[in-house]
């Protein structure tokens, strides 16, 4: 799932994530701090500024293919401020990254879910 466009929002604008979702501010990749041996493509590594509160899992019926929410609540694991690495993707392919776009004054921010994200930095 590609995203062709940047969504552009002016300086000082606050985003607040919805479920599991994940802004991050990607980081400048530097092969000295890696933490996971990707075989295709670098790592993204962003600093995690805004975190949505969690979700509900879908959970599989046993004789049908269509999916329900579990009543149980998952937290979001990350906080803001965490250090992370999406692991496996080729965000350097000259076709962008995989995740939604957007642009905060002039600084670029991705979102993504909290599962595409491989580590937090300790």
């Amino acid at each position: 799932m590609h995203s062709d466009s940047i969504e552009y929002l002016p300086a000082g604008t606050t985003l607040r994530p919805l479920r599991d979702r994940v802004l991050i501010k990607p980081l400048p990749w530097d092969a000295s701090k890696t933490i996971i041996a990707i075989r295709h493509g670098r790592p993204v590594r962003g600093e995690v500024i805004a975190v949505g509160p969690g979700s509900h899992p879908k959970k599989y019926r046993e004789k049908k293919s269509k999916y329900v929410l579990s009543n149980h609540f998952v937290p979001s694991d990350v906080k803001p401020g965490d250090i992370v690495e999406l692991g496996g993707l080729n965000a350097f392919d000259g076709l962008g990254y995989s995740f939604p776009q957007v642009m905060i004054g002039n600084e670029l921010h991705l979102l993504c879910q909290e599962g595409d994200i491989a580590v937090v930095r300790s």
